[in-house]
């Protein structure tokens, strides 16, 4: 059968409803993700005794672009566990793993077109992504990966960071080892890769301590593994902390712009890991540094301003800490950037309150502040947030506060801000709110009404179901869930 005319076969097949612009599929075990702009919607089809494997993709009009099918031989969906994906190296990978051998998986790797790629059957489960699966600090660009690894001994912490290459693409990866960097011994508290391409890797390093004590930006040739430049974010002799939350990096002009956020002393003491957050609710100190393609930092920008909440009187732990979330730059030079406020009200907790928008926008001196109406976003929703023992869903939660540096930068391991925007200069929020007991999960469209914030639930799972929300606007969103016994699926295009 030839593929359009197999293709031709499947849009029969789905049900479509013009009306609310949706599509309904029989799909066991379904499950969906976004790459390259498309919707993935993955799982099996039962024949008898006959066992397929099918993933379909959508664009965001909900017309079908491509398929593909897996015969998975004589199984049934409760054979296996978990159908699990991952886009590592820019390619769709979904595993298949048996329940009754927990060290045997089965790989398929596909492009976004879902042509495959290439297969992987029987393959030992320990070795599947061996090099970067216990890594946290790791990025990779095409076939490349770079991790920073760490060793100690009683002189100190070792930071390295080691460039690895894919071997071949059409088997489970396995990989080159191509050099290894490793950063001066001394006073190294942390080091994250922020951008890679094929002349340069661009490394983030805080050193605590010492003469080089500061925050920097480092520029590691790509090919070689030895340092182009490094620039220091605060600049010489000020002994703040410049904790970065977000780059931009122009292709173009070869520039990095870094934004973050300044913390004196008597806050924040990374060497003797202590913190005073007590004047954090009062005033927040931005910083912007552009640094040129020679590795010169061309702009230094400051900027204090309130907070726009207040702690609770006598209140010893409570304070609120900003965390960039976007941070773009328009054509004009302004840079608009949505920022998620966390309140801490127990030890090295950091739990999610609400978010806001700001702009900078240049004028005769530097920037100005341009600030949108702070709302409580998080307090429109009852019980939004839980501290029951072991509910660690909108935190984050330090092993101690020398990892407040790595909360500024890192995102959130389960998403809670699915979508901020202005509408007439409004702001909203998409929140998910996810029960941990129950496994039920709510998406909360919070915005100003006549009496002040409202909620509205816009898609509500129970336990057992699959869902997800795509925005492809800033009104308009795909959502996706499955039936309660995950056999069916629907896709739908709706407005807010």
């Amino acid at each position: 059968m030839g593929k359009k005319l197999y293709i031709i076969i499947l849009l029969l097949s789905f049900a479509v409803i013009s009306e609310g612009q949706s599509i309904k599929y029989t799909l066991l075990s379904a499950n969906v993700l976004q790459f390259h702009h498309l919707i993935h919607v993955y799982g099996y089809k039962q024949s008898g005794n006959d066992l397929t494997f099918k993933c379909f993709s959508f664009s965001d009009k909900l017309q079908l672009k491509d398929s593909i099918e897996l015969n998975l031989g004589k199984h049934h969906p409760s054979d296996y566990l978990e159908i699990t994906v991952d886009t590592l190296h820019d390619v769709l990978n979904f595993y298949f793993q048996l329940a009754n051998q927990k060290n045997i998986v089965s790989l398929l790797r596909l492009n976004d077109s879902l042509r495959k790629i290439g297969t992987a059957e029987n393959y030992d489960a320990n070795h599947i992504n061996a090099l970067s699966v216990f890594d946290d600090e790791k990025y990779t660009f095409k076939q490349d990966m770079y991790i920073i690894r760490t060793s100690s001994d009683t002189s100190g912490k070792q930071f390295y960071l080691s460039k690895y290459h894919v071997k071949a693409m059409d088997k489970a990866f396995e990989y080159e080892y191509k050099w290894q960097f490793a950063f001066e011994r001394k006073h190294i508290h942390r080091a994250s890769i922020i951008y890679a391409d094929t002349s340069q890797v661009i490394v983030y390093a805080h050193v605590f301590d010492g003469l080089k004590k500061g925050q920097w930006i480092l520029r590691i040739n790509a090919n070689t593994g030895e340092v182009i430049r490094g620039t220091k974010l605060n600049a010489k002799g000020d002994p703040r902390y410049f904790l970065m939350s977000g780059v931009i990096f122009n292709k173009k002009t070869k520039s990095i712009e870094v934004i973050g956020s300044i913390y004196d002393g008597n806050m924040l003491d990374f060497k003797n890991k202590t913190s005073n957050f007590t004047n954090q609710s009062k005033n927040h100190k931005l910083f912007l540094v552009l640094i040129d393609s020679l590795g010169d930092a061309a702009v230094r920008v400051e900027k204090a301003f309130p907070m726009p909440i207040q702690t609770k009187a006598g209140s010893v732990l409570q304070s609120f800490h900003l965390k960039i979330r976007e941070f773009n730059k328009q054509a004009d030079g302004s840079y608009v950037i949505w920022t998620d406020i966390y309140e801490q009200s127990l030890p090295n907790v950091f739990a999610y309150y609400s978010s806001w928008q700001f702009t900078l926008v240049p004028n005769d001196v530097d920037y100005e502040i341009v600030r949108s109406i702070f709302t409580i976003g998080s307090k429109a929703i009852p019980n939004f947030m839980s501290f029951g023992k072991g509910d660690t869903y909108g935190k984050f939660i330090l092993n101690d506060i020398g990892e407040y540096d790595k909360f500024k930068y890192k995102k959130p391991m389960n998403d809670v801000v699915i979508k901020t925007g202005l509408i007439n200069n409004t702001t909203f929020y998409i929140l998910k709110k996810t029960d941990i007991l129950s496994s039920k999960k709510t998406y909360n469209y919070v915005s100003m009404g006549k009496k002040g914030l409202e909620n509205k639930i816009i898609l509500k799972a129970e336990q057992g179901q699959q869902s997800n929300l795509f925005f492809n606007g800033v009104t308009s969103y795909i959502s996706f869930i499955t039936n309660i016994g995950n056999s069916d699926f629907e896709l739908k295009l709706n407005t807010l």
